[in-house]
């Protein structure tokens, strides 16, 4: 199989969210308290995530219609 790549892009996905979210963390406690818009656009990648979650529990039931690679 050749997924990995696939999961290691997802996962350096994952690494840069999670780096933009401490920092908006950081900013937050540190320079500027959370403002309305701040407020939307969290709601805005809460929204996403929330895709994102099912689109990955939906890959479990993807149905395989190829032919199998030789052993």
């Amino acid at each position: 199989m050749n997924t990995i790549k696939h999961f290691h892009n997802i996962a350096n996905g994952f690494n840069r969210i999670t780096s933009g979210m401490s920092g908006l963390e950081s900013e937050f406690k540190n320079v500027a308290p959370v403002t309305d818009l701040d407020k939307a656009q969290i709601d805005i990648m809460v929204a996403s995530a929330q895709q994102l979650i099912a689109a990955a529990e939906a890959l479990k039931g993807v149905v395989f219609e190829g032919q199998p690679e030789p052993a």
